[in-house]
């Protein structure tokens, strides 16, 4: 089967823009479903210091847009240091904040937030005690 189809420069150039746009839609989708653990460099190693009971713990979040958003976090929160109290979040200023009440190593309180957080899509740069 012969087909007499002309081709031009046009044609050509456009056949090309397709497969370019085709090839980078395949590499943004086949990045959904990689692995986040991968993806992620290896955080730095926590200096280990003791927080004192009553302490305020403020957090510093990057990825909250809305009051669900903050809702989501401070279910984290709760679910990281389960004794926490007076839990706050404000998706405007990227802060949550909550009252410890148990003396906690500054190192096992940041695994355990960044634990809870960061699978949620939500990004905790710094943990800061006031």
């Amino acid at each position: 089967m012969k087909f007499n189809v002309p081709v031009n420069a046009t044609d050509i150039v456009v056949l090309i823009i397709i497969a370019l746009v085709f090839v980078v839609g395949v590499r943004v989708l086949i990045s959904f479903f990689r692995d986040p653990k991968k993806k992620a460099a290896p955080a730095a190693k926590p200096v280990n210091r003791l927080i004192r009971s009553g302490s305020r713990i403020a957090l510093s979040i990057d990825g909250m847009q809305c009051g669900m958003c903050e809702s989501h976090i401070k279910d984290a929160i709760r679910q990281a240091v389960p004794s926490a109290s007076k839990i706050t979040a404000s998706h405007v200023k990227g802060e949550a904040s909550f009252v410890i009440p148990d003396e906690i190593s500054s190192g096992d309180l940041e695994t355990a937030l960044h634990g809870s957080i960061d699978p949620l899509g939500y990004r905790l740069n710094y943990v800061t005690t006031k």
